[in-house]
């Protein structure tokens, strides 16, 4: 067999492989991309909890009270691998209790966090760098700090008021992610409402627990 016939016959055999290679990342290059790099999600802080006012209007446009508003963002730290039909899912509860520990309260059902803004973005959603989400609001003359549900049972021992303080576990669930670890948020509140986020920062804390 003559070099320029083995030549042609590596030749032939690549080009083979090549087109093998070809279809099988068509069809399953995506499977094969999480593989090799999984999808990751993360929960974050947005703008470092600092509270967005909120002026409160009715359907015919007339002011009917403030609001302090509070958000989460949901990163994709992969960009790459798009996230589909995306949700938080609040996933458990525990409040302070006298002896300052933190005990569970029930929670039958998990429920979904609204994903921002509330009026536009749908209850699934994509996300490709990352996505804002609603996590609760406090306003004026209320008697409590409310996580933002899609739906709130009638037994819900979520809210945190006077004096109070309640963690909050997050999960994310999507088509092509779950969540392995919760994400834990406290909030606590000393009672006082006040429309300038500076202040109100002394007066409503929102932090991330770290896990050991």
């Amino acid at each position: 067999m003559t070099t320029e016939s083995c030549f042609k016959i590596v030749i032939d055999i690549a080009t083979a492989f090549g087109t093998i290679a070809v279809a099988i990342l068509a069809i399953w290059g995506e499977r094969i991309r999480s593989w090799l790099s999984p999808t990751k999600l993360e929960i974050g802080a947005h703008n470092n909890f600092r509270g967005d006012p909120n002026l409160l209007t009715s359907q015919l446009g007339q002011q009917v009270g403030r609001g302090m508003f509070y958000h989460l963002k949901v990163i994709n730290k992969r960009p790459w691998l798009p996230i589909k039909n995306c949700r938080v899912l609040l996933m458990g509860i525990s409040r302070r209790g006298p002896d300052n520990v933190f005990h569970p309260s029930p929670l039958v059902v998990p429920s979904q966090l609204i994903w921002a803004p509330a009026s536009f973005a749908p209850t699934l959603v994509a996300v490709t760098k990352e996505q804002i989400v609603d996590l609760g609001n406090i306003r004026e003359g209320d008697s409590a700090f409310r996580l933002a549900l899609y739906s709130t049972p009638n037994n819900f021992a979520g809210l945190v008021g006077k004096d109070e303080a309640v963690r909050f576990e997050l999960a994310i669930e999507a088509d092509n992610f779950s969540s392995s670890r919760y994400k834990v948020i406290e909030v606590a509140w000393d009672g006082i409402w006040e429309f300038e986020p500076e202040k109100m920062e002394n007066h409503l804390r929102i932090r991330e627990i770290r896990e050991p």
